[in-house]
């Protein structure tokens, strides 16, 4: 169902008119933080378009997870709270090529949102899914699976894995922006700490961007791709290593200098066996507040929510800034 609402979704994109799009127009910066997806090196949506200079996208996410789950001869508990603090610089040498390097700073720790969380379930008459018979506030992930166990029950920060993509905008003209990129996660991130995986990632994909501009305007991106993953010590025999992703964002620019942002995610799932928050495909609803403080300079306030259940963190906050520098 999933992944026919973003191919029912990409397909309207593709029919819209559209003209150029500025850098500023960039999609919601946003990946999956659950504490295994985010071992894999899933690359987050971006615009197609490529500019001459520097674009320097710092942002601070905040992921709360609850899973607890036990199926046969394996289980998983997923409590606790993870901290990313990413700065992404990305630099235009070329009218129609760019890379881009990103340094995710790490930390696991029991956090403070659990209560949150509980009385907003309860305002909104949501399940709760069991919390209350877990202690509030608690560092707890493990992976049990047969003849492996994984675990981390300590506050950890540090470096994660670093990621580098090299883009290629293939438009000639004005109108939709196409663009095909390969990029590699390394193995920098603490792999005992949960900081990493241990293992070097690569992928390739397709982006297309443009604008719709009928009664409301509207900015559109998509992306779509496979990344062939190394093995992780932290995810037994069953892991998955070649894995699809792609993505839908749209927004749309209600006032001169504010915009509001919707975005779906999605990937495959991480493995096979009988949990699953590992079986299934991931899928992340994402929104967010944009403040166009400048033509350089923009502010991005949002959250998102797991579309489908333990898939993902159960609600991410996110603070973003973005500079576009001169050429």
């Amino acid at each position: 169902m999933l992944i026919r609402i973003i191919s029912l979704l990409s397909g309207a994109l593709l029919m819209a008119p559209v003209v150029t799009v500025a850098a500023n127009d960039a999609p919601i910066m946003i990946s999956n933080l659950s504490p295994l997806a985010a071992l894999r090196g899933l690359p987050t949506q971006r615009h197609a378009d490529v500019q001459l200079g520097s674009i320097v996208t710092v942002s601070q996410s905040l992921s709360n997870h609850f899973t607890v789950e036990e199926s046969g001869d394996e289980s998983l508990m997923l409590d606790g709270q993870t901290d990313v603090l990413s700065a992404s610089l990305r630099y235009g040498f070329n009218p129609h090529w760019d890379i881009e390097v990103t340094l995710p700073w790490v930390q696991h720790s029991r956090g403070f949102m659990d209560p949150l969380i509980s009385d907003w379930h309860a305002f909104l008459g949501l399940p709760n899914g069991n919390r209350e018979a877990y202690p509030v506030n608690e560092l707890q992930y493990r992976l049990h699976q047969p003849r492996h166990e994984a675990a981390l029950n300590n506050r950890v920060s540090g470096l994660g894995d670093v990621q580098v993509a090299l883009s290629r905008n293939m438009s000639l003209k004005e109108g939709p922006q196409v663009a095909l990129s390969v990029g590699m996660k390394t193995a920098t991130g603490e792999e005992a700490d949960w900081l990493g995986s241990g293992a070097t990632d690569y992928w390739a994909l397709a982006r297309v961007s443009g604008d719709y501009s009928g009664r409301v305007p509207l900015v559109w991106h998509g992306q779509i791709g496979m990344t062939r993953a190394g093995v992780s010590d932290l995810m037994d025999l069953n892991q998955k290593r070649s894995l699809w992703f792609g993505g839908v964002s749209l927004a749309w620019p209600f006032r001169d200098k504010w915009s509001l942002l919707a975005q779906i995610d999605a990937h495959s799932a991480l493995g096979d066996g009988n949990l699953n928050a590992l079986t299934r495909p991931a899928g992340i609803l994402s929104m967010a507040l944009r403040w166009h403080v400048s033509p350089k300079w923009t502010w991005d306030l949002g959250f998102s929510e797991d579309l489908v259940v333990e898939s993902a963190p159960d609600i991410t906050f996110m603070l973003t800034a973005r500079y576009v520098a001169s050429p």
